[in-house]
């Protein structure tokens, strides 16, 4: 199990991310983006803020409860 902590690494695959689904939506779903963006911004300024380890460990109960549910996770 890999949870990410590294917050550069993270704010990397991010806007990566972003910028794939941008290419990929149609014209009139860039406002519902924007609030994704907006949140996405926010999440990484807190996470900037937030002790290593604490954040280390919400990764690794977000990854477990994905693979619960049955949910993709990110490698």
């Amino acid at each position: 199990m890999r949870a990410k902590s590294d917050v550069g690494e993270i704010t990397a695959d991010l806007v990566a991310a972003i910028q794939d689904i941008r290419q990929h939506i149609e014209p009139g779903a860039y406002d519902s983006l924007a609030h994704v963006e907006t949140f996405c911004a926010i999440a990484l300024r807190v996470m900037r803020k937030t002790n290593p380890s604490k954040l280390r460990g919400a990764a690794m109960a977000e990854e477990i409860k994905a693979r619960i549910d049955g949910r993709e996770v990110m490698e």
